[in-house]
């Protein structure tokens, strides 16, 4: 088995992984109780990360969604996920929703880790290589993957700001259209700008909105 590079990653922490982890499909069947069920089914699952090349999330996803059920191992891996955040761009008077990958070349990936599986997700086109140490993959600590899954479950879009403090605009709607001004302040949050527009003579600050105002070329 090749050894892999192991990069540390600023957005994700890790924590060694257990020697225990790593047990074969054979001993967990001779592990299984009195129920006939075995270990495997009854460990919990732990969240880890696959790199991929960026842009190729989605196919990857599919790709290993495909490969565990053309060999049936769905009761190793529970989920794929590929994290998102939906995004409102704001250019001139309209506005492009648009979803916006969290970790762009990353995959999350809950299961339970054994040579078996750890080998067919390996083998799933586009997987780049799992994120860990030499010898096995580090599963994502608690803490951090409940805070990504939070993160999913905020509904709140992000606006994607396009003006920038300090350039020269346009009011293209409202009480001062067809003024030029200049960015003093940006507030996202609000949707607003407050732009220097000159008023008989002098510069006044004057609030407009994301919408009513466009960049000038």
């Amino acid at each position: 088995m090749e050894e892999e590079k192991k990069e540390n990653k600023g957005k994700l922490e890790s924590q060694d992984v257990p020697e225990e982890v790593s047990s074969s499909a054979e001993e967990e069947g001779a592990n299984a109780d009195q129920s006939g069920v075995p270990a495997e089914k009854k460990a919990d699952k732990k969240w880890y990360v696959i790199q991929t090349y960026s842009g190729q999330e989605d196919q990857v996803k599919e790709a290993i969604e495909r490969n565990i059920e053309q060999i049936g191992m769905q009761d190793k891996i529970s989920k794929i996920l590929v994290p998102e955040e939906e995004t409102v761009e704001v250019r001139g008077s309209r506005k492009i929703e648009k979803k916006k990958k969290m970790f762009p070349g990353y995959v999350f990936i809950e299961m339970a880790l054994n040579d078996e599986s750890w080998y067919a997700i390996r083998q799933s086109p586009g997987v780049a290589r799992f994120i860990g140490t030499k010898v096995k993959p580090t599963p994502v600590s608690d803490r951090e993957m409940q805070r990504v899954l939070k993160q999913i479950g905020i509904k709140k879009e992000k606006l994607e700001v396009a003006f920038e403090k300090g350039e020269t605009i346009r009011v293209i709607s409202g009480p001062f259209r067809g003024y030029t001004g200049i960015v003093d302040e940006i507030s996202p949050e609000k949707g607003k700008l407050k732009v220097l527009i000159s008023i008989f003579g002098r510069d006044t600050p004057v609030e407009v909105n994301f919408e009513h105002a466009e960049k000038i070329v």
